[in-house]
């Protein structure tokens, strides 16, 4: 049966023919002459500028489409940093004035005076009425580089670019006597100590001293007598001339130097090396120390730690003989960045070293290393991190240090306020807690007879980290444990002051107590304030 449904699409079909070429040719040109019809840019138009430029006025009837192509029709060449206006591919329209202004510069240099300081240094050496010149005051000389700008001939600024020193200011050096009524006592070897960013040194007697060094520059980051008394080895802070052609950012920046104490004439010797984090002498070569360093940071602390480690040794002349690698540089481990803290075994074969986790021994003619300890990182939730204080008994058997103990309650071990005076022995056999919640700062460090141990004893063992603190002395063992300064009436030890060191006969120490040195007679307990100038730092003594 047939529907009309099937009639219809029968229809359609039948209805759908191919169109002829014919009417496709009509159906295209139909389309054709309903599009748009083609635009023809009309021919450019002849138009007048104006060119003022090398105290010439030029009209120029041009054809040019832009600033720049009239000027290459008026043959006008522009110099490098010449002016134009309007800008060279501005489009011109009629009457547009062209200005050119005639840019040159020039660059000289001229040197200037650099005039000295005037630097005075106390001396309680000299009775308070005197005074000395220890150094004569020199100026300096800087060379400056100028930028001179000229438009169109006429000056229009005049800059630095570069600022260099070619010879340092050397500042005039007073000393002044300050001479207090402190007793003098005797005193075993020699005795040195910074104070105002200078060295001084003491033999044989408190009252009998004088200064080592000048310059009022040391950093005090490393200072330390030779064991055999013949040199002083410090850091000096290293002055970086800022300028506009090399500026320089703020961090970590030193440089270590020596000076023989025994020369009255002796003049400092640069051993040429930078950013010293840590360096001491070899506890047995001549004229031999350890050293590691870091880059500077613009970023608190200062540094970032290469801990690497460097054996050098220098000559008589102050000339380095020989710098060899103990210890490639690595990331150091966890916070890492901090650095590694050093110190030589007492036959100079080893050298033990503490980080934030883990404290080991370091064989430099091998260069490997081996941790003896682990403990928990300390959290300090600030921009220092803890490393152990390491000191080793004089037959090189066992270190004394201070290990972070477990927590105490429901704090994470990271965050654990017990610090343990510790002694380890030096191959990792055996190791056991002396003194516990000793304090963050305890800072054990035998005799050099090696049977009694010093050691700070914080007065609040579970906030050592900012806690008052005394000194104390005990048997080797641990036992018999004393407190020996400061005297009752003097207070405590503030953590700034948490700094001591032997005497070579084992009969005295010496201690910081608000910025002057003290000495303690370890037979009668009596102590003496031997400085009064409130800036005594790191003492350090030897035979």
């Amino acid at each position: 049966m047939i529907t009309n449904r099937n009639l219809e699409i029968g229809n359609w079909k039948k209805s759908r023919r191919p169109l002829s070429f014919i009417s496709f040719v009509s159906f295209i040109s139909l389309i054709t002459s309903c599009a748009s019809p083609v635009i023809t840019p009309a021919p450019p138009t002849t138009i007048n500028v104006t060119i003022v430029a090398d105290s010439k006025t030029t009209t120029l009837t041009t054809k040019a489409l832009t600033v720049r192509d009239a000027l290459s029709e008026a043959s006008i060449t522009l110099g490098q940093i010449d002016k134009v206006t309007p800008s060279e591919f501005t489009p011109l329209t009629q009457d547009t004035t062209i200005t050119i202004v005639r840019v040159t510069e020039k660059f000289d240099v001229e040197e200037v005076i650099v005039p000295f300081e005037k630097q005075t240094v106390r001396n309680e050496g000299l009775p308070a009425s005197e005074s000395r010149l220890l150094q004569t005051g020199v100026n300096g000389k800087d060379e400056i580089t100028y930028r001179t700008v000229f438009e169109n001939g006429v000056q229009t600024s005049r800059a630095i670019v570069r600022r260099v020193s070619v010879k340092q200011p050397l500042a005039e050096i007073v000393m002044v006597g300050s001479q207090t009524t402190f007793i003098a006592i005797p005193i075993t070897g020699t005795l040195s100590y910074l104070s105002a960013g200078n060295a001084w040194l003491m033999r044989l007697s408190s009252g009998s001293r004088k200064p080592l060094t000048t310059s009022g520059d040391l950093d005090g980051r490393v200072f330390s007598l030779a064991p055999d008394g013949k040199y002083l080895l410090y850091t000096r802070t290293t002055v970086i001339s800022t300028t506009a052609a090399s500026p320089t950012s703020a961090g970590l920046s030193n440089s270590l130097w020596t000076i023989s104490i025994n020369d009255p004439n002796a003049k400092p010797f640069d051993l040429k090396v930078k950013n010293v984090l840590w360096a001491d002498w070899s506890p047995t070569a001549e004229r031999t120390l350890a050293y590691t360093t870091a880059e500077p940071r613009a970023t608190a602390p200062g540094w970032q730690a290469n801990n690497d480690l460097f054996v050098l040794t220098f000559s008589t002349l102050g000339n380095v003989d020989k710098s060899t690698l103990a210890l490639e540089a690595s990331s150091g481990g966890v916070y890492g960045w901090f650095g590694t803290r050093f110190t030589w075994s007492p036959d100079g074969s080893r050298l033990a070293f503490s980080q934030a986790d883990k404290l080991g021994i370091i064989d430099p003619a091998k260069q490997s290393s081996s941790p003896i300890a682990k403990y928990p990182v300390y959290q300090t939730y600030s921009d220092w991190v803890w490393n152990p204080f390491i000191a080793w008994t004089p037959d090189g058997k066992f270190l004394y240090t201070v290990l972070h103990g477990p927590p105490i309650g429901i704090e994470s071990p990271e965050d654990s306020p017990i610090f343990d005076v510790a002694a380890l022995a030096a191959d990792g056999s055996f190791g056991a807690s002396l003194i516990t919640r000793g304090g963050i700062w305890a800072n054990p460090m035998p005799s050099p007879d090696g049977k009694q141990i010093a050691y700070l004893q914080a007065s609040a063992p579970l906030q050592s980290v900012t806690s008052k603190y005394r000194l104390m002395i005990m048997d080797r063992d641990g036992s018999n444990a004393a407190a020996i300064f400061p005297p009752t009436d003097r207070g405590a030890l503030s953590p700034l002051d948490t700094t001591f060191v032997w005497s070579p006969d084992n009969a005295q120490l010496a201690a910081i107590l608000n910025g002057n040195l003290w000495i303690v007679d370890l037979n009668t307990r009596l102590s003496q304030q031997i400085t009064g100038d409130g800036q005594t730092t790191n003492p350090t003594w030897v035979r």
